[in-house]
C-alpha cells in the first residue's frame, strides 16, 4: 500500500509540476512575443528615420547641383511610391510570418496611429 501511495504522489508532483511548467511557458512566451513585436515596430520607425534623413540630404544635394525641378519632382514621386510601397509590404510580411497562437497582440495595436507616425517622418 506504501507503495502505491509513493508511486501516486511522486507521478502526481511530477504532473502538477509539467501542467506548472506549461502554463508559465505560455506566459513566458506571450511577453517575449508582445516584446519582439515592440522592438520591431521601433525597428520599422528607426528606418523610416533614417529614410526621411537621407531623403532630405539627396534633395539638397540635388538642388545645389542645380538639377531641374521637373526632374526633382518626378524622383520626389518615385521616392514616395517606393517608401510607400515598402512600408506597406513591412506590415504585410510581419502579419503573415507572425505566431498564429499570438495573433491577438497585432489586434492590440493602433495600426493607424502607427502608419500615421511612420508617414509624418517620412514627410
Amino acid at each position: 500500500m506504501e507503495l502505491w501511495l509513493a508511486a501516486s504522489l511522486f507521478f502526481g508532483g511530477a504532473f502538477s509540476f509539467w501542467i506548472m511548467a506549461k502554463l508559465m511557458d505560455l506566459g513566458h512566451s506571450y511577453t517575449f512575443v508582445k516584446e519582439m513585436t515592440d522592438q520591431v515596430v521601433m525597428l520599422l520607425i528607426s528606418c523610416s528615420q533614417d529614410v526621411a534623413f537621407i531623403k532630405k540630404i539627396k534633395y539638397e544635394t540635388m538642388e545645389t547641383m542645380d538639377i531641374d525641378e521637373e526632374q526633382i519632382k518626378l524622383l520626389k514621386s518615385i521616392d514616395k511610391k517606393t517608401f510607400e510601397a515598402w512600408r506597406d509590404i513591412c506590415y504585410l510580411k510581419m502579419v503573415q510570418v507572425y505566431p498564429k497562437h499570438y495573433i491577438k497582440i497585432l489586434n492590440s495595436y493602433n495600426w493607424d496611429k502607427v502608419t500615421k507616425s511612420v508617414d509624418e517622418l517620412y514627410k
